[in-house]
């Protein structure tokens, strides 16, 4: 069949390594019709929103965002406007890339709409803002029960619930309450409770102790970044955000504007959203062969730059489609 999906090819060396992934994709056997548009900086056409509410399904590369008062970043912007509200963030090292802890494998699962990045801030007197925490138990439960679900539904031992009700006593107080509430559901799925610096500290030092992290928006943003540094850093952790009906599968990291035109870019970061993607429209055997793929161009050696390498863009992709 024939696949819809909304490409926002990016910035920097998102464009050259959208080009890879198509060409990965395609060399693959999935048949996917892909709609281009650009994610302005600071601006969110129309065309795009009507794009992505009739696809249902949008891969995205890393664009720019430059900062301005009172707007939000156009990805935050994007996410709020199409109703995303859970983020998962997979993180496991690639097999053959240097990693501190190696046999991480965790997974951050993030409530995306709300906490303090609801984008309410505002001047009390002179020099003195504040800022506004939204944390409301309807939220609370939806990304609970997602994050059971999926632990239920892809094997996942364990749950983490990651708060700091210790200070925050209503509001991450009410999100522990829930989860915990929500996690007597599911009696066969181990549920801990961790405060987020003390979660920070474990998993410094015990990664492999860990399985589901479940979190509100901004400890999710926090230990997803810690957790991909820890298992080998843009390689080990593509994201994607769910709403109802409507996916977004995203590469957050690596705008390597020194690249750009060198031919040196590494196509695996957005090549592993697109994965995630490939997994959710239901083509999971293209998926098995592009991963199993990934894993022998490695192991033959082709490293690009960030990888220790000297290989370039096209040398990775041609090896991947190789061992397709």
């Amino acid at each position: 069949m024939t696949h819809h999906v909304t490409l926002l090819s990016g910035d920097w060396i998102g464009p050259e390594c959208a080009s890879a992934v198509q060409r990965i994709i395609a060399a693959a056997g999935v048949d996917i019709h892909w709609e281009e548009h650009i994610l302005s900086q600071g601006t969110i056409g129309s065309e795009l929103l009507d794009s992505c509410h009739k696809s249902g399904v949008i891969l995205k590369a890393r664009t720019a965002s430059k900062p301005s008062v009172g707007l939000l970043p156009p990805t935050i912007q994007l996410r709020k406007k199409l109703g995303l509200w859970a983020t998962v963030r997979p993180v496991k090292a690639l097999m053959g890339v240097e990693a501190r802890f190696p046999e991480t494998d965790v997974v951050v699962i993030r409530e995306t709409s709300e906490d303090i990045y609801s984008g309410f801030e505002h001047e009390l007197t002179d020099g003195v803002f504040e800022a506004i925490k939204i944390t409301t138990s309807t939220a609370c439960e939806r990304i609970a029960r997602y994050g059971y679900e999926y632990a239920k539904a892809n094997g996942r031992k364990k749950v983490t619930i990651v708060h700091k009700s210790n200070i925050m006593k209503k509001s991450d107080g009410m999100f522990l309450r829930i989860a915990k509430k929500v996690a007597s559901e599911y009696p066969d799925i181990e549920t801990e409770e961790v405060i987020v610096d003390a979660l920070c500290m474990k998993l410094v030092r015990w990664p492999q102790s860990f399985d589901v992290l479940l979190t509100l928006n901004l400890f999710g943003d926090i230990v997803s970044d810690l957790c991909s540094g820890l298992a080998g850093g843009i390689t080990a952790s593509p994201s994607a955000s769910y709403g109802d009906n409507i996916a977004m599968f995203e590469c957050l990291h690596g705008k390597a504007p020194e690249l750009v035109g060198t031919g040196k870019a590494n196509p695996i970061p957005l090549l592993k959203a697109s994965l995630m993607m490939l997994t959710h429209l239901g083509e999971v055997s293209a998926t098995n062969r592009i991963q199993a793929a990934i894993e022998s161009a490695l192991a033959s050696g082709v490293r690009t730059a960030d990888l220790g390498g000297d290989q370039g863009c096209e040398d990775m992709t041609s090896a991947i489609i190789a061992g397709l």
